[in-house]
């Protein structure tokens, strides 16, 4: 499913029109994101939690040469689904 099928499947559940319910839907992950880009985790009860995670520098390979090659430090999302999602999905 991509954003335009969840925002049909949204609006077809309520009385917001399309584009309203487009708007909130890109509203609430531009926050979610820049909540994350600051540092802070984002818990949806029910759904999950988004939050940055560290990832150290490493040693990697060029798949093409075989060359090793340095990659760097860096913060990675990650998003841990909540309990409920879990039950559900394994029913």
């Amino acid at each position: 499913m991509n954003r335009l099928e969840l925002v049909d499947r949204v609006a077809a559940c309520n009385t917001a029109s399309k584009a309203e319910v487009d708007r909130i839907i890109v509203s609430a992950l531009e926050e979610i994101i820049n909540a994350v880009r600051n540092g802070e985790s984002v818990t949806l009860i029910g759904f999950g939690t988004f939050k940055a995670v560290d990832c150290a520098a490493r040693t990697g390979r060029n798949p093409s040469t075989g060359e090793a090659i340095r990659i760097p430090a860096m913060k990675k999302p990650k998003f841990i689904p909540g309990t409920s999602f879990k039950e559900l999905l394994n029913k």
